[in-house]
């Protein structure tokens, strides 16, 4: 009886590694916006607890971040806009370091906002974190099928 148990286990184990996935399969992205004042790169107080608040809860629902991507934002009336855009994104970066938030995969840019018809702030950075998945494949979120 041990021996059916112990290769019914196997049998198992080997029929998820056939159902796996064939490429790359990860979780949605998940977004904060971290907003800064006129002419400034600092995070206030209220937007660094509001950052910490947020990272608390990506470490919680998901051990594993695959992509870290930030979006520097200054408007065009702003000293020195496009280096204040990169330098915003670079402060949010480094407190995401210290919150552990990394992913295999980070970039940042900093960019002249262009004002549209919502009336978004441009002072600004656009976090987006990635959850992934052992391996890359998250079974249960449309993989794609192993082919054979």
């Amino acid at each position: 009886m041990t021996k059916f148990a112990v290769a019914a286990a196997l049998a198992l184990t080997c029929v998820q590694a056939f159902a796996a996935c064939d490429g790359a399969s990860n979780m949605p992205a998940h977004y904060i916006d971290i907003v800064f004042d006129t002419d400034s790169s600092a995070i206030s107080p209220a937007e660094l607890s509001r950052l910490s608040e947020w990272s608390i809860d990506m470490h919680k629902r998901f051990p594993i971040i695959d992509t870290v991507w930030l979006n520097g934002l200054a408007e065009r009336t702003e000293h020195d806009a496009q280096q204040l855009a990169t330098r915003r994104a670079e402060s949010v970066m480094s407190v995401l370091d210290q919150y552990s938030i990394h992913g295999e995969n980070r970039a940042l840019a900093g960019k002249i906002f262009k004002p549209d018809k919502f009336g978004q702030s441009g002072r600004r950075v656009e976090v987006n974190v990635s959850p992934g998945c052992p391996n890359h494949c998250c079974p249960n979120l449309n993989p794609v099928p192993k082919t054979q």
